[in-house]
């Protein structure tokens, strides 16, 4: 970071001592000082940030997002498999924590992703594999893959396999995500669902961002899958890591996310 600082520091003044050197000279165009004054300003702006960490990242959902309320598929109990929901209920006193799809409560369902990646919460089970099936709007299957679970509760991240056809842009899709609770699946088996669209960024994001800034600025546009996904990556890559367990524990609880439930649980 220091060294980074230094960089900047140095690319600012490499800049200002330009600028001023041409304005003695009187040599400089109206455009060369548009120019270099944006380039000042985005140094600037450049600077700001990398001395000042991320303490938070806030989701601001778009409006013009309206698909079904399907974040989850029935009562609580439907959401487990049939012999969990009995033994957890002669176990313990308090309900136990369902299958849970990661989507903020007004369904924001936008993705920048090709192939993105979806997250589900999956409580303790002996189901030993679940299911993410994805289909067009219309019913027609798109793709399907099995992920094999070690049945601990914790936070799940499912992505398309890469072989799976691209997600088109602005075309809608419903995934969902099932557990198979017996040797094979059944329709009785708990799942929940939700929806998806690719959208073209609105503005291509800079190489140079790590993940936490990356999580920022999906977050920022509306992005939801892709903020989600760059987070988690960042929190699995610093599992120790309090202040970002913080940011992590803040972004899911906020009131646009609404996922405060399953704040803390693991990541799997």
């Amino acid at each position: 970071m220091a060294k980074k600082l230094r960089s900047m520091q140095l690319q600012r003044v490499f800049v200002l001592i330009a600028f001023s050197f041409l304005l003695v000279i009187g040599s400089v165009p109206a455009l060369g000082q548009s120019f270099l004054q944006e380039a000042v300003l985005t140094l600037d702006r450049n600077l700001s940030k990398a001395q000042k960490p991320i303490k938070q990242i806030l989701f601001k959902p778009p409006t013009d997002e309206e698909p079904p309320p399907t974040r989850g598929a029935g009562s609580r109990s439907d959401r487990l498999c049939s012999q969990d929901a009995l033994a957890s209920h002669s176990s313990a006193s308090t309900q136990p924590l369902a299958l849970t799809a990661l989507v903020p409560p007004n369904q924001s369902n936008l993705t920048w992703a090709e192939r993105p990646t979806v997250w589900v919460y999956v409580p303790e089970t002996s189901a030993r594999q679940i299911v993410l099936s994805v289909r067009e709007e219309s019913g027609q299957p798109h793709s399907q893959r099995f992920v094999e679970i070690t049945g601990e509760a914790g936070i799940v991240g499912i992505s398309m396999e890469e072989d799976a056809p691209p997600l088109e842009v602005d075309k809608v899709y419903q995934w969902a995500v099932v557990m198979i609770c017996g040797d094979r699946p059944n329709p009785n088996d708990p799942f929940v669902t939700a929806w998806i669209r690719r959208a073209e960024p609105t503005e291509p994001l800079s190489g140079s961002l790590s993940a936490l800034e990356k999580a920022a600025e999906y977050a920022q546009f509306g992005i939801w899958y892709d903020a989600l996904t760059a987070l988690a990556e960042e929190r699995r890559s610093r599992p120790t890591d309090p202040a970002l367990a913080k940011i992590w524990v803040d972004f899911l609880a906020q009131p646009t996310v609404g996922l405060e439930a399953i704040a803390d649980e693991p990541l799997r």
